[in-house]
């Protein structure tokens, strides 16, 4: 399904094989898991945990979500935020975040209606989403010229 997923929204995407390898070696790890719903599975959510010096707990931060087409509407991402949260509470997470593009604004009302917001909660400032690749070629700034 992550697959279909790529693919939906013309994302590249590894073949199947290399997926399906790269899922089983993250799921056998403590920092990742994922959700599924449905008999036979309909969606899936998967989660990368990733420590915070703002706390003693991680952040679950939401990778993928997906239900297949012909299955939305009827309550399937809500079940998978159900039971996202219900794992990361029973892992003493107490904090989720999720990256959506600009565009997708059925996406961001439907994280929105499960809770998520995009300003920061301590101040109401409004959070942005800010991406580097590491291997585009571009230096980034030297560590010292911006820390005490």
């Amino acid at each position: 399904m992550l697959c279909d997923f790529n693919r939906e929204f013309a994302a590249s995407v590894d073949d199947r094989e290399v997926v399906e390898a790269r899922l089983s070696r993250l799921l056998a790890r403590r920092d990742f898991f994922a959700v599924l719903v449905g008999e036979p599975v309909i969606g899936f959510a998967t989660v990368a945990l990733r420590a915070t010096s703002y706390g003693d707990g991680d952040i679950a931060a939401l990778e993928d979500l997906y239900v297949r087409p012909a299955e939305r509407g009827r309550g399937a991402g809500s079940a998978l935020m159900t039971a996202l949260a219900a794992q990361a509470r029973a892992r003493g997470i107490e904090a989720a975040e999720v990256f959506v593009d600009e565009p997708d604004a059925d996406a961001l009302r439907f994280y929105q209606r499960h809770g998520f917001v995009h300003r920061d909660p301590a101040t109401g400032d409004r959070a942005f989403y800010l991406h580097h690749e590491l291997d585009s070629g571009q230096r980034l700034p030297h560590p010292e010229r911006h820390f005490a």
